[in-house]
């Protein structure tokens, strides 16, 4: 037993049931004239379906013709604009006159107030001798501020 669609309500009904529940019609007619188009027409390829109602055989397929040509792709204009604006601006990396990267901002900051978490930043790549020493130099007087400290 399986839900079919009604051709006269759309509504789901048994495929065992004679008429449907909702609206009355006959549905023993409506499967003799579907199996009588089906012999008389000629066997093509079925197409499968996942979880779709069966399709209604009066009704006539939409089918939409291939496109001659694909359609342009459609951008707007600032974007357009701003990535010419990108290619024409040489892309240089920051560099400090030393060859070293600069520290950021916020890298800055942290290892301000929580030196012994955001020094270990400072053993990356590229940062100078002179970074770290400042770096871990004031982790080491933070700590030793906090051992000579009165309790």
């Amino acid at each position: 037993m399986a839900l079919i669609e009604c051709y006269e309500c759309k509504r789901n009904i048994s495929s065992e049931a004679l008429v449907c529940i909702h609206c009355g019609a006959p549905m023993a007619e409506q499967a003799a004239h579907v199996q009588a188009q089906a012999a008389a027409a000629p066997t093509k390829a079925s197409t499968i379906s996942f979880g779709s109602l069966p399709r209604n055989k009066a009704v006539p397929e939409a089918v939409v013709p291939p496109a001659a040509e694909p359609l342009p792709k459609v951008m707007p204009a600032a974007a357009g604009r701003r990535r010419r604006q990108q290619a024409a601006q040489p892309v240089s990396p920051q560099i400090n006159a030393d060859g070293s990267r600069p520290v950021e901002g916020w890298l800055k900051i942290m290892i301000f107030l929580l030196p012994m978490v955001f020094v270990w930043f400072l053993l990356r790549n590229g940062h100078s001798a002179k970074q770290r020493l400042f770096g871990f130099g004031w982790l080491a007087l933070l700590i030793l501020a906090s051992s000579l400290s009165p309790k």
